[in-house]
């Protein structure tokens, strides 16, 4: 009679896991399938024929305005607790896809050509951060997501700063970033004080037990320092880029000891 609760255990832990590997699998299909559209649509947008351009901006307009309306179908049939599971899937799927179609065509159809260069890029990004949440701590996606953002705001410093359109811009939004630093290291304390539970509500955990905050408060503190010498020493950005890549590398492989 004792081994029920560890076999029920077991079998809830093992339910999880099959969950967290299936969001895994179709975040990677889904992730693949959007890069090979928005590649096709490149080559066809971007590099193809006056005709071929003419001919896919009018296709744009007639996605955005079928993706507008599959989208507002979708919130209804998601919204409406009567309806049977099946059709709320549905709703859930066209809700998805019509936000995808609508807005990736709106990019598209009117920032051209950097709108479908920005997607081709943007898709990888968002693929490999859906498998950083599902597969590692939470801790890991927040210096994940924190590194890579401090990456790019060094990689726009080292075009910017010091150009007469952007310099004013670049400075902004640099300053942006490390506000955000500096506010994201404060919650986090406030999160460690709570043991991991966010604030006022004890019972949403948002850090797992055992996070080692000291190591999120030196991702931190690397990228606040990285971008202020930015400021100081627009050469510094290439090698700080590089330094910020292997320590989010050299953390890559510490989380991943964690989880055997």
């Amino acid at each position: 009679m004792a081994k029920q609760p560890n076999n029920s255990k077991r079998l809830e832990k093992q339910r999880q896991e099959q969950k967290a590997l299936t969001k895994v699998y179709n975040i990677f299909l889904f992730g693949i399938a959007a890069e090979c559209y928005f590649l096709l649509m490149y080559n066809q947008y971007v590099h193809g024929t006056v005709e071929q351009v003419l001919t896919m901006a009018a296709i744009f307009t007639w996605l955005g305005y079928i993706g507008a309306a599959a989208f507002v179908g979708g919130a209804i049939m998601s919204l409406i607790k009567t309806l049977s599971p099946v059709a709320r899937r549905i709703g859930h799927w066209l809700l998805g896809c019509g936000a995808f179609f609508a807005v990736s065509s709106l990019i598209i159809y009117n920032i051209y050509p950097a709108g479908t260069i920005f997607l081709c890029v943007l898709v990888p990004v968002l693929t490999v951060l859906g498998l950083v949440y599902y597969l590692f701590q939470r801790e890991f996606f927040l210096t994940t997501v924190i590194m890579g953002g401090s990456i790019f705001t060094l990689w726009v410093c080292r075009k910017g700063l010091g150009t007469q359109n952007w310099n004013t811009k670049v400075t902004l939004g640099a300053a942006a970033v490390l506000i955000g630093l500096a506010a994201l290291a404060f919650v986090t304390r406030q999160v460690e004080k709570k043991n991991g539970h966010w604030i006022g509500a004890p019972n949403v955990r948002i850090l797992a037990p055992g996070c080692p905050y000291k190591l999120l408060y030196l991702t931190y503190l690397v990228c606040f320092v990285a971008i202020v010498l930015a400021f100081f020493f627009v050469s510094t950005t290439y090698y700080t880029m590089w330094l910020l890549g292997i320590l989010l590398f050299v953390q890559a492989v510490y989380y991943t000891t964690k989880l055997m």
